[in-house]
């Protein structure tokens, strides 16, 4: 029975790391609320998140508004330029789509919106927590993403599975009852539970351009532009 009120023990544990997530979550939804800091708002969740995953020492509150400090001009740039390229593929999409009948190329064109709409997704999935964790341009943050989604595919596609997981069960309870029990929850954890468990695929994934102690690259022996021109922003922002 000592056991079980131990602070130390896994139920504990899993409770305060629960609470956390059900914080960060809400700091999430009032920092997109403005919609132009949606950006932000999530480059701030990665960072946090993968803080946690490392079992690093993390102030949820104070470490969310450092990033969202750091990243506010570069994220909200991000975030517009994927904003509009989102409007522009749905609007390319509706009017070949109506106008299928008089336009004889529309597969070919639907085909090839289909196609950008798989590059956007990919680089949208990785685009913040890029520049949650590396120091770039905007340019190179977006190369860096599409690069990345890219050459780790198989990654990519749990990621992505993840990111779209809770959206899809609650979207299933919706058309079937016409209302979701699990709209709550969404609000509650629907932010931050998939980026925490994506969270710790990137770490994964960001190891391989992260140089060791020694100055050396870690990872595959091919050479990516990723490498050389990122700095691991968790490793700087807390010797700060």
């Amino acid at each position: 029975m000592k056991g079980l009120f131990n602070y130390d023990n896994g139920l504990f544990r899993g409770m305060e790391k629960l609470g956390n997530l059900f914080f960060l979550n809400l700091l999430t939804i009032i920092c997109c609320i403005p919609i132009f800091t949606i950006g932000t708002s999530f480059t701030a969740l990665y960072y946090v998140c993968m803080k946690m995953t490392k079992d690093e020492e993390t102030y949820i509150a104070k470490d969310f508004f450092r990033s969202f400090r750091q990243n506010f001009r570069q994220a909200t740039i991000i975030w517009m330029i994927f904003l509009i390229l989102g409007l522009m593929l749905v609007t390319d999409y509706r009017l070949v789509s109506l106008n299928r009948e008089v336009f004889p190329a529309a597969d070919v064109f639907i085909v090839l919106i289909m196609a950008c709409g798989v590059i956007y997704t990919i680089t949208l999935a990785y685009v913040f927590p890029v520049l949650a964790k590396f120091y770039n341009t905007v340019k190179q943050t977006i190369k860096n993403a599409v690069i990345m989604g890219i050459r780790h595919f198989p990654y990519t596609l749990a990621i992505v599975f993840i990111d779209v997981a809770f959206i899809l069960i609650t979207a299933v309870g919706l058309i079937r009852n016409g209302r979701s029990f699990l709209a709550p929850l969404y609000i509650c954890l629907g932010f931050s539970v998939p980026a925490y468990a994506n969270a710790y695929l990137f770490e994964r994934i960001f190891k391989h351009y992260i140089p060791d102690t020694e100055g050396e690259e870690t990872g595959s022996d091919e050479e990516f532009i990723t490498r050389l021109q990122s700095e691991d922003r968790n490793k700087i922002s807390d010797e700060k």
